[in-house]
């Protein structure tokens, strides 16, 4: 209302200025003159003001121009009867030609506010594709929709929630995507808001609600990935107990058993025999029940890294000892250069991830070589490349092999491949299978040293 009076008397100054600069000008101007000066006048307050503002100067114009410019002065009746004729064309040619400047100035001013909006809208779909969560994309639309409409006070309600008593005038817009109903949103106002702002409230409020679907979409798909792995690792497990744990365990009671029943009959080197099978068995058990709980934890994404700056050198050395300790043979053979960069890994863990691949190329091994373990690196990683010299892997065979427990033409892979890739990929790293050159297979660990670069910068600064 006060911005309204304000226009008002604007509009009558105006016409009080260009009359008092007229007056001077009546003997030396024509009446066709002054109706065109304030013709302009009546265009200007309609573009800058509006429509009132622009019929008010067009109204003040007539009767100033009929009381100061036009004989005989200070009255309002016209000596000559063509100058009425005037008069009253410029009033009708200026409320004309003021609604019409109005106009334009409101389907301006509309564009205008449709380019906010859209604007807001696109800033306000780019926040919330990056909110992965329902509670971070309620959050970006109140902190947006108080920024655009200057609300005293923007809640997302429940749906079950009932309205809160508030101060002011409240608008209410359902989250609301089809059937579903995510909430509601309460936007709180010193006054009731204009019908564009309404828009574009409810345009947000769709917009959110999209959003919310995607990410409770998004949510369900994930949830029905981890049960498919899940249900996939507890057929493995089945897999397992049904021959790879059934096994061994068939080993051990048999020979037990053939303890207990010929224990008289059997000599001294036959009971030793029987007692290390029975400790090998008991070994590849244990084994075999500990690969499958780090599936599990590799698969549940549990596993906790305890990483620090550690030689891949020393852990090639602990495996190349342990290989020597069970089979008193120099199988493995090493080779790295004399300046191989520390990386950040969990020493035990890839520890665990090379010897389950030292241990199954050893399997593989022709008797009269050996496995060669190489070191490489560059600026962005190192390398291992643990080289096998015997048969060639198929291609079909080389992009399964990682499954746990796939079955190839040679046997089962077992879980030690498997586990040794999800060890290396929890460190950002990469686990390969590539030819060896002449016959065999090679597979490459590959693990950043970025971050040890980093880590070693940082030490050495402290």
């Amino acid at each position: 209302m006060k911005e309204a009076f304000k226009s008002y008397g604007v509009a009558l100054g105006l016409v009080v200025v260009t009359t008092v600069m007229a007056v001077p000008l009546r003997t030396t101007l024509t009446l066709a003159n002054f109706t065109m000066i304030y013709l302009l006048l009546v265009l200007i307050l309609a573009i800058q003001r509006g429509i009132i503002p622009s019929l008010v100067t067009a109204f003040a114009s007539f009767l100033s121009i009929n009381f100061f410019l036009v004989p005989p002065y200070y009255t309002f009746i016209v000596a000559d009867p063509r100058e009425v004729l005037d008069l009253v064309v410029f009033l009708v040619v200026g409320v004309v030609a003021g609604r019409l400047a109005a106009k334009a100035r409101e389907q301006a001013q509309e564009a205008q506010q449709r380019a906010h909006d859209q604007e807001v809208l696109y800033r306000l779909a780019d926040s919330f594709n990056q909110f992965g969560t329902r509670s971070g994309v309620t959050d970006s639309l109140m902190q947006v929709v108080q920024r655009e409409v200057r609300a005293l006070r923007v809640q997302v309600l429940p749906a079950d929630e009932k309205a809160p008593l508030v101060e002011g005038v409240a608008h209410y817009t359902l989250l609301q995507t089809g059937a579903d109903i995510y909430g509601t949103l309460m936007v709180v106002c010193a006054e009731a808001l204009p019908a564009s702002r309404l828009q574009l409230v409810n345009a947000c409020a769709r917009q959110a609600a999209q959003a919310i679907q995607r990410a409770e979409l998004a949510e369900k798909a994930r949830l029905s990935q981890q049960f498919e792995e899940a249900d996939r690792l507890k057929t493995a497990i089945l897999h397992a107990a049904s021959h790879d744990l059934r096994t061994p365990i068939t080993i051990i009671k048999s020979s037990a058993s053939n303890l207990r029943q010929l224990g008289r009959q059997l000599g001294p080197e036959e009971e030793a025999e029987i007692a290390q099978t029975i400790e090998n068995e008991a070994d590849e058990l244990n084994k075999l029940v500990g690969n499958l709980l780090d599936m599990s934890r590799l698969k549940a994404g549990t596993l906790t890294l305890n990483a620090e700056l550690n030689s891949l050198e020393e852990v090639v050395g602990d495996v190349v000892a342990r290989v020597y300790q069970i089979s008193h043979q120099e199988r493995v053979m090493t080779t790295f250069p004399d300046d191989m960069p520390l990386v950040c890994f969990d020493y035990g863990l890839i520890l665990q991830a090379v010897t389950n691949l030292v241990d199954n190329t050893l399997r593989y091994e022709p008797a009269d070589s050996k496995v060669e373990v190489r070191g490489e690196f560059d600026v962005r990683q190192a390398r291992l490349k643990i080289i096998n010299h015997g048969e060639t892997i198929p291609p079909e065979v080389k992009a399964r092999m990682m499954e746990p427990f796939f079955h190839g033409a040679g046997g089962r892979t077992g879980l030690g491949m498997p586990i040794a890739k999800g060890i290396i990929e929890a460190h950002g790293g990469q686990l390969w299978v590539e030819d060896t050159i002449g016959h065999g297979a090679t597979f490459v660990i590959a693990l950043p040293i970025m971050e040890a670069h980093g880590h070693e910068a940082q030490n050495s600064g402290g």
